[in-house]
């Protein structure tokens, strides 16, 4: 029902009181806006050092503005696939009608760029970018990246190892001694920051190894003598508010140093030690050592030893500890001799330390310099590992372990004819299914988008194509990959888009082409190389 009021003031008294009334509530609006709406900030952000104070201005702002309908994190740039050291390209975010908005760019020079870990929730990336040396970087959400500090490759690349805490509010890393890669050990310093701030809580000297553990962080310090070798190995303890050395390690003789250090928190508050050892007298081949150490005891146990052909090197992870989900038995690795980055793989029984094969040999392992074959993956519950076993001859097969059951037999899948590579590996955010990219090795091969179901084991072709190693799988399953294109013109050059394919389906949408094509001729070619999704 519409009640229309008839004023009685004259006319030009009532536009005067009108306009009074019009007034009022204009500042009534204004006082009820300025009392709902946010508090700055400033005053906090002032109190922050430099870097800690922009961390918290870009939360901040995450926070206060809607997320733009952006799904693709990309590494973007100008050239046929990847950047040049002089054009590094950028960080951007890609949308589904290929719109690239850039969030950074990438220092010059650069030519390695590599997710190096990922938080639990999958809201934060650790990344490098460098050459051989460049920082390591926190991107968070839609935010532009946050640099943490110089570095070289090797902290995020080969044996170095970036990691997050369970609830991610820390992040470790080894910013290493220049020239590492190249020494016998790699150590230095050992860095425990705070993702929301990007400052450090936490530095260790002379680190070698570490883990994150509740509260804190366990590490191994090398310590040397007059000739640079390591004959002391320092296992220390920092819960939070102070450190504790619980354990000291040295040589099995007085010609012998320590090569490699690797160490794992065990289920039952102990730490699984697995150090390389070469003397200069006797048998002077690398041995292993395994140890399990009870820091509420300060005690250590050397549980199993033995010599391999190979040599720990510090820019090949071969020296890794992972456990079975149920806690009932630990893996590590150690050196085949075959290549530098490829090792066997062990397991040890922590009812009784006993120690088994698994895989005899040529699990192809993460590599400073990269590998044909990707490197392994954990699915995001920690129960399967995947990994491919080569040979010789070059005939690759991938390799999945069932962590929660140890004792049944690994699922396997051979790549193809001989020469045949897996080149990208990525697990379904389930932890169901495991994508793979599996097929010709060089640049626009045949190859093909593999599915495989983990609780049957059986596989099935998603897609064929020409596809890079670039592979992410997006919360709802569908997944980004890049296709090279072959014009029918040979003369003209291949060109890379960036695709999303949906698995069960296998209906491919293009999200960003890598070229214009005008009458036939390719130019202006360009890349966008999926790192994550957003």
């Amino acid at each position: 029902m519409n009640i229309a009021i008839k004023s009685s003031l004259p006319e030009k008294k009532s536009s005067v009181v009108k306009g009074l009334f019009l007034f009022l509530v204009v500042l009534v609006v204004i006082a009820i806006a300025a009392g709902t709406a946010p508090r700055s900030n400033a005053s906090t952000a002032e109190k922050l050092p430099p870097d800690a104070a922009q961390a918290a201005q870009v939360m901040a702002e995450q926070t206060a503005q809607p997320a733009p309908a952006y799904s693709l994190l990309v590494w973007s740039g100008a050239a046929p696939d990847r950047p040049t050291p002089e054009q590094p390209g950028q960080i951007a975010l890609l949308s589904e009608d290929g719109t690239v908005t850039p969030l950074f760019d990438v220092p010059a020079p650069a030519t390695r760029l590599a997710v190096c870990a990922t938080s639990p929730d999958g809201s934060v990336l650790a990344f490098y970018a460098g050459d051989d040396n460049g920082a390591l970087y926190l991107q968070s959400g839609f935010s532009a990246p946050v640099q943490i500090e110089a570095v070289p490759a090797l902290t995020c690349l080969g044996g170095g190892r970036v990691e997050f805490s369970p609830d991610g509010r820390w992040l470790a890393y080894i910013a290493y001694e220049p020239g590492a890669a190249q020494s016998e050990f790699a150590d230095g310093f050992l860095r425990v920051v705070d993702t929301g701030t990007a400052q450090p809580v936490f530095n260790g000297e002379n680190a070698t190894a570490f883990e994150l553990i509740p509260g804190g962080v366990a590490y191994i310090s090398f310590y040397t003598n007059d000739r640079n070798e390591a004959d002391e190995a320092a296992i220390t303890v920092w819960d939070g508010s102070a450190r504790r050395e619980v354990v000291t390690l040295r040589p099995s003789g007085p010609d012998c140093r320590f090569v490699s250090g690797q160490l794992a928190a065990a289920p039952n508050a102990r730490y699984l030690v697995v150090m390389g050892q070469r003397c200069k007298g006797g048998d002077s081949r690398t041995q292993w050592q395994l140890y399990a150490i009870n820091p509420a005891e300060g005690s250590a146990t050397l549980a199993a030893s033995d010599f391999q052909v190979g040599a720990f090197v510090p820019f090949a992870r071969t020296n890794d500890i992972f456990f079975a989900r149920d806690g009932s038995r630990a893996y590590f690795t150690i050196p085949d001799g075959v290549t530098a980055y490829t090792a066997g793989v062990k397991a040890v029984n922590l009812a009784d330390l006993t120690v088994s094969d698994v895989i005899e040999r040529q699990a192809v392992l993460p590599n400073f310099s990269g590998a044909a074959n990707v490197f392994p993956q954990f699915s995001p519950d920690g129960r399967w590992l995947a990994l491919v076993v080569t040979s010789p001859n070059n005939d690759n097969t991938l390799t999945v372990l069932d962590l929660a059951n140890p004792t049944v037999a690994p699922i396997t899948l051979p790549a193809g004819s001989r020469g045949d590579v897996f080149s990208a590996l990525a697990f379904a955010p389930d932890g169901r299914r495991l994508y793979t990219i599996m097929g010709g090795a060089f640049l626009g091969a045949d190859n093909s988008l593999i599915s495989i179901d983990l609780s049957t084991g059986s596989s099935n072709r998603v897609a064929r194509g020409r596809f890079a190693q670039w592979l992410v799988v997006m919360p709802d399953g569908q997944i980004a990959v890049t296709d090279w294109q072959i014009p029918a013109d040979a003369k003209e050059p291949p060109y890379l888009n960036t695709v999303v394919i949906n698995p069960d389906t296998g209906i491919t949408t293009t999200w960003f082409t890598g070229a214009d094509v005008v009458d036939g001729k390719v130019t202006n070619r360009r890349f966008a190389l999926p790192l994550a999704w957003r």
